[in-house]
């Protein structure tokens, strides 16, 4: 029964995703170069995606819940965790659009994981909060350390809320371990992006952050089982 469930929350995680890229779409057409100064400048990292893959976002939504209700529990905290996957592979691809996180779907996310827990799915909520406040406090560290020996930003503080929204989720043992894959993969990611486009790419860092977290579940729902 589980890959069963997992078959029909793919198909309907794709009927969404296809749905909700639509409105994506219109909400990035809108942008102008005011909210998003830097979107045709050389310098940075901006794949079309919504054209040139137009299936990439609802295949990986699909995948994503597939994976998630096949290896966990097809249960109310099973579902909770496709919500978590969802919502983070769609900031993951505004990232990749934009270089923007907004806080409209942030916010939303971390006190969902907060009233997830006190509800007495996942983690403990004292857990999930020290999970938040230590995301956040991780990469606030490193936002403001490099702005003030550089004078410049290395990254948004969108990347700051994602970490303390994935910490919300999964508590604060598993944020290093996180946090590690994340700046692995990032690595690696700049290294070829840096080989393919030039040595002065920006990129964003909140995708490597939402495939590292999706890796770390997914582990954690195979240890548990189904």
């Amino acid at each position: 029964m589980p890959f069963l469930n997992g078959m029909v929350a793919a198909l309907l995680g794709f009927g969404l995703a296809h749905w909700g890229q639509g409105h994506l779409n219109r909400w990035i057409h809108g942008l102008d170069e005011a909210r998003i100064p830097w979107m045709n400048q050389q310098t940075v990292w901006v794949h079309d995606f919504r054209t040139r893959h137009p299936h990439l976002f609802p295949g990986l939504v699909a995948s994503s819940a597939l994976t998630t209700l096949w290896l966990g529990r097809a249960d109310l905290q099973g579902w909770a965790f496709v919500g978590l996957q969802w919502g983070l592979l769609l900031l993951a691809f505004i990232d990749l659009e934009t270089q923007l996180l907004p806080d409209g779907l942030t916010q939303p996310l971390l006190w969902s994981g907060l009233i997830f827990h006190g509800l007495g799915g996942g983690v403990s909520l004292e857990q999930g909060l020290w999970g938040a406040v230590l995301g956040y406090l991780m990469l606030a560290g490193v936002y403001w350390g490099f702005r003030g020996w550089t004078k410049r930003e290395g990254m948004g503080l969108g990347d700051v809320k994602l970490l303390a929204v994935i910490g919300a989720w999964m508590g604060a043992a598993q944020l290093p371990l996180i946090l590690m894959g994340a700046a692995s993969l990032g690595v690696v990611g700049g290294l070829c992006l840096g080989w393919r486009k030039g040595r002065n790419i920006a990129f964003p860092f909140g995708p490597f952050m939402v495939l590292a977290a999706e890796c770390i579940l997914w582990m954690n729902l195979q240890g548990r089982g189904a």
